[in-house]
């Protein structure tokens, strides 16, 4: 019988423990809460040579050459943005040379 309140206690301790632990946590583990955008990146910016070197088309795997404030492949003619001085290299970012005509150099 002692046995068996000793397990009880046991129990009913690690339930409290761990329902206080989960009450802390949620209280200071909370959502991030909605950050207001800031304007959005512009476009440009110094690119180090050294990448500018190494970077290809993730298409079709061709170098990249500087156009302005877009990375231009050789082979497709995608260009890819220039932001803030970051690269894009995203085939989904990139516009497509009929994009490229069209948008205000």
């Amino acid at each position: 019988m002692k046995r068996l309140l000793l397990v009880a206690l046991a129990a009913g301790g690690a339930v409290w423990f761990w329902r206080k632990r989960s009450s802390t946590v949620s209280e200071t583990w909370s959502a991030p809460s909605a950050v207001e955008p800031s304007e959005p990146p512009k476009l440009g910016g110094d690119v180090d040579p050294e990448l500018l070197a190494i970077l290809a088309c993730p298409l079709d795997k061709q170098p990249v050459t500087r156009e302005g404030n877009y990375l231009v492949c050789g082979e497709c003619k995608r260009h890819y943005p220039i932001r803030d001085g970051i690269p894009v290299m995203l085939i989904d970012e990139a516009l497509t040379p009929e994009q490229a005509a069209a948008a205000p150099s």
